[in-house]
């Protein structure tokens, strides 16, 4: 069975009085890459960083040290089930794991805020909505309840990007960089983000059970502009 640390005991749950580790999340065409590009001008005070790389050699260690350490209690949950992970949903399922450590010890080194883009939000939800179904069952309820508990207590906040569906739409439709449903007929993008929206609720939900949970910061980026929403994260982050 894989050892769990306890959130509490070794990850420490006061809040700080400014956010230190920051997620940015949002279904498809929500502004996020915009967002994330427009914080980059802010470097003094801006940390921009992204999980762990299972294709770069600088951490490899990182994957063999928390990945090992799942693999007892995966293996025990997928003798209940006909698919097993595949190698990105194993990376993934360590990053969750192991990262919030890293993180941990970043802030102590750096007096900057840490902004994630898709970072432990997006991949417990994808892990949740579109994992193996032997991770969506009882026997696996364990090991996320102390997940969501380790991550509440290192995300300070979460900047959840959004607008309504027309407009998320059409940016997927017009913009240059592909996507999986951006060909498909609009009831089909709709359902896609609407599944990305619940599955990003449920994972807030488990977090609000969690002392100390992050804050959630929404805006509407078919009426605010990426400028007007650095400007406001920028007094969230003490720093005008």
């Amino acid at each position: 069975m894989v050892q769990l640390v306890n959130s509490a005991s070794k990850i420490g749950v006061l809040r700080q009085e400014t956010p230190r580790v920051v997620e940015l999340i949002g279904p498809a065409g929500a502004g996020k890459t915009t967002l994330y590009k427009a914080l980059s001008n802010y470097p003094e005070q801006i940390r921009l960083s992204n999980f762990p790389n299972i294709r770069r050699a600088a951490d490899t260690p990182f994957f063999i040290q928390y990945g090992l350490q799942l693999v007892p209690s995966l293996f025990r949950l997928y003798r209940r089930s006909s698919r097993q992970l595949s190698r990105r949903e194993f990376a993934w399922m360590s990053i969750l794991n192991g990262w919030p450590f890293v993180l941990q010890k970043a802030v102590k080194k750096c007096s900057q805020v840490i902004v994630l883009d898709q970072g432990p939000v997006y991949l417990l939800a994808e892990m949740r909505e579109f994992g193996p179904e032997y991770l969506k069952s009882e026997n696996a309820e364990k090991l996320w309840q102390e997940l969501y508990r380790r991550w509440a207590a290192t995300l300070d906040m979460i900047v959840w990007l959004d607008a309504a569906d027309i407009f998320l739409f059409e940016r997927i439709r017009t913009r240059e960089k592909g996507h999986v449903v951006k060909d498909k007929a609009a009831p089909t993008v709709y359902e896609f983000l609407a599944r990305y929206r619940r599955a990003y609720d449920y994972v807030l939900s488990a977090f609000d059970t969690c002392m100390g949970g992050p804050r959630v910061l929404r805006f509407d980026t078919s009426r605010q502009r990426p400028g007007e929403i650095v400007d406001h994260l920028l007094v969230e982050f003490g720093f005008s």
